[in-house]
């Protein structure tokens, strides 16, 4: 039990996420600058204030015990919040003018956003971005408290109170290991997913509510064996059995190493487009001069992919 008082460190929890996420106590300790062992003294001692052990070590890295799946996500959000303290400061600072404060679903910012704010960062050194990554939900609300000024989630449904740009299109995929026996087939039926374990993220993931809704509309309801916050997390679990219906471009890597296979659906294709929001002006609300989220959304407006996937929107939506 956690003394009264004494709160558990913001280090501590930064290895512990860092470890869950990665599958590696060196993959913490290149995330977070640290060694390997003072990420190792960092678990440690969290271990000892929540009386647990939180990881499974292995040769292969760290697996999440009950208590460490248990703690992700709470610990996930603590750090979020904090995070937020700091951007929220940065925005001030600044005046607003040169902060850019987003957050990206995990689709969109482990994958695509990376590259994206590397080019614009070249035609704009001046401009300073701050990525959150949570799911579409944390997205939404990010964008609506103020906490970023440009989010990005994985469904074409943006709320009425905001502006929507599609900017990429995406495909879910079944995902199986390597060595699992659809591994071989160029496809498969939906039907067929019912008799395999189904391994998903967590409910409010834009992933999972549009796989779950393209299922339903064949008549087709999963019921999951695991569920888990974590892409990476989840991705470690198919290689034990099972499958998952994730972004063709999340396992894009896996693929390429063959470790992962991902398969289409032949009776059903799940597409979704990829959208960046940001919160619509109120009424007698004016901006003051063109701000770092301005020149953003400007720039992710003139990408040529971006004006494909809106072209593709608009004719699939006739």
């Amino acid at each position: 039990m956690i003394p009264t008082g004494e709160p558990v460190s913001s280090r501590e929890l930064a290895a512990f996420v860092a470890a869950y996420e990665s599958g590696t106590v060196q993959g913490a300790a290149d995330a977070l600058s640290l060694t390997q062992s003072a990420v190792t003294k960092r678990l440690q001692a969290l271990e000892r204030r929540l009386g647990g052990a939180v990881f499974d070590r292995g040769r292969m890295g760290v697996t999440p015990t009950r208590l460490g799946l248990t703690i992700y996500p709470p610990a996930k959000q603590a750090l979020e919040q904090l995070q937020s303290v700091a951007l929220a400061a940065g925005s001030v600072n600044a005046g607003g003018q040169r902060e850019l404060l987003l957050s990206a679903s995990l689709t969109v910012g482990e994958f695509l956003l990376p590259d994206w704010l590397s080019t614009f960062c070249r035609e704009h050194p001046e401009v300073h971005p701050q990525l959150e990554v949570v799911n579409s939900a944390g997205v939404l609300g990010a964008v609506r408290e103020a906490r970023a000024t440009v989010g990005f989630i994985e469904s074409g449904d943006a709320p009425a109170d905001m502006d929507a740009l599609v900017v990429a299109r995406d495909e879910l995929v079944v995902v199986v290991a390597a060595h699992h026996p659809w591994a071989g087939r160029r496809s498969l039926n939906a039907s067929a997913l019912r008799r395999e374990t189904y391994l998903t993220r967590e409910r409010d993931s834009g992933t999972r509510a549009v796989a779950t809704a393209a299922l339903a509309e064949r008549g087709i309801e999963l019921e999951s064996a695991f569920e888990v916050a974590s892409t990476e997390s989840l991705k470690r679990m198919i290689y034990q059995g099972g499958f998952s219906i994730l972004s063709s471009l999340a396992i894009a890597r896996e693929q390429r190493a063959g470790v992962l296979v991902g398969l289409p659906i032949r009776d059903l294709v799940i597409s979704r487009d990829l959208c960046a929001v940001r919160r619509r002006p109120q009424r007698g609300e004016q901006q003051v001069g063109r701000t770092a989220a301005t020149l953003f959304w400007e720039w992710l407006q003139a990408r040529p992919s971006a004006r494909s996937a809106a072209k593709h929107y608009i004719l699939d939506s006739q």
